[in-house]
């Protein structure tokens, strides 16, 4: 499996929690990213016709124009071939960047997946957290995407949002699934430094969000939803084939700024900043790094570790790993955190919410 990566750093507006590479854009910043893009992905002509999925993401993919998104579906078809050849292609989209001629053009260019920001459904909430669409425009959107074609669609949620009660995230669940989504994404609230809500001082409510999830993660599997993943919950047959690579440690490229690679066993990411990444790319040099690294031995095997539990249902390791880490997945079950099973190792199901205390254990 290989998974190909865009990303478009275009949003109409910062949302506070926001910690994306992501900020408003003139047309002709958009014309010019697209360039480098170009660039960029003319570097890996040699991968042309390796990838097995495709996933655009952003900032706001669906805030390009119809003409962008031509030219956009031009540079991605040269390293995919025709997009209807992969086995999965997502999309994101905002509710308030769609019209019905932009949910045609991402249907009639192959797309088989859309990825769609709702957050929560309350407006009050959506406005705290600076969003643009509001509960409206989402059901809009997901009727255009509907009327196009799309059967295969994610929303997602966050849970621990300033001035949320349990209530409120219930009833963004109930909203939701009578829309009958095939996918549903939650996350809970992170606050990171350099976002609106830091500066704003806006804090983590983590008892809060941890109560939501809970409540979600039933209520879906009521609906007949299947949680494969600590914060992905799908009909069957749903999954994201596209990030179920990233957590088997399969190889992907990602193209644009900040975004992330990993091919033959190095892990690298692009310059977020989107002013240096078109001007490298248009000048002819390679495009800026932020950073690079060969995983190998015991740092790599950590991470397949990590990457592995993120799935519900575990992972099954080689003999080798199995007894690099025993140590540490020994002192794990006695702790109530992790199950054991010959050599499958997963996170016990109501212990998913405090992953991280176990991913710790494998840093």
């Amino acid at each position: 499996m290989r998974g190909l990566y865009l990303h478009i750093p275009f949003c109409r507006a910062k949302c506070g929690y926001c910690d994306f590479a992501s900020a408003p854009g003139t047309p002709e910043e958009t014309d010019a990213f697209l360039k480098a893009l170009e660039k960029e992905a003319s570097s890996y002509a040699g991968l042309a016709g390796k990838f097995n999925t495709l996933y655009v993401g952003g900032g706001t993919p669906s805030l390009l124009s119809a003409e962008q998104l031509e030219k956009l579906f031009s540079v991605i078809s040269g390293l995919t071939g025709p997009l209807r050849g992969l086995e999965e292609s997502t999309f994101e989209v905002n509710p308030e960047s769609l019209d019905a001629e932009k949910a045609g053009l991402l249907k009639k260019a192959g797309i088989s997946r859309i990825s769609l920001g709702l957050q929560a459904c309350q407006d009050d909430l959506l406005k705290r957290l600076g969003r643009v669409a509001m509960s409206g425009d989402f059901l809009k959107a997901f009727g255009l995407l509907r009327a196009a074609g799309f059967d295969n669609m994610n929303a997602d949620l966050m849970c621990g949002l300033p001035g949320q009660t349990l209530k409120d995230f219930a009833a963004s669940i109930d909203w939701l699934l009578k829309l009958r989504p095939e996918h549903v994404s939650f996350y809970a609230l992170e606050v990171h430094g350099g976002t609106p809500f830091s500066a704003a001082g806006v804090e983590e409510e983590p008892e809060a969000a941890a109560d939501m999830y809970e409540a979600g993660a039933a209520a879906l599997k009521l609906a007949g939803f299947r949680r494969y993943e600590i914060s992905n919950f799908s009909q069957p047959g749903r999954e994201s084939v596209h990030n179920l690579n990233y957590w088997e440690q399969g190889e992907y490229l990602g193209l644009g700024p900040s975004a992330a690679s990993y091919l033959g066993g190095e892990r690298r990411a692009n310059t977020a900043g989107t002013a240096a990444y078109v001007k490298t790319a248009l000048a002819g040099d390679e495009i800026p790094l932020q950073y690079r690294e060969t995983l190998s031995g015991r740092k790599k095997n950590a991470e397949k570790i990590m990457l592995g539990l993120r799935k519900t249902a575990g992972i099954e390791l080689p003999d080798d790993i199995f007894i690099e880490f025993k140590e540490e997945t020994d002192r794990l079950t006695e702790a109530g955190l992790l199950e054991k099973s010959g050599r499958r190792i997963k996170i016990k199901e109501d212990r998913l919410y405090v992953s991280n205390a176990v991913f710790r254990e494998f840093v």
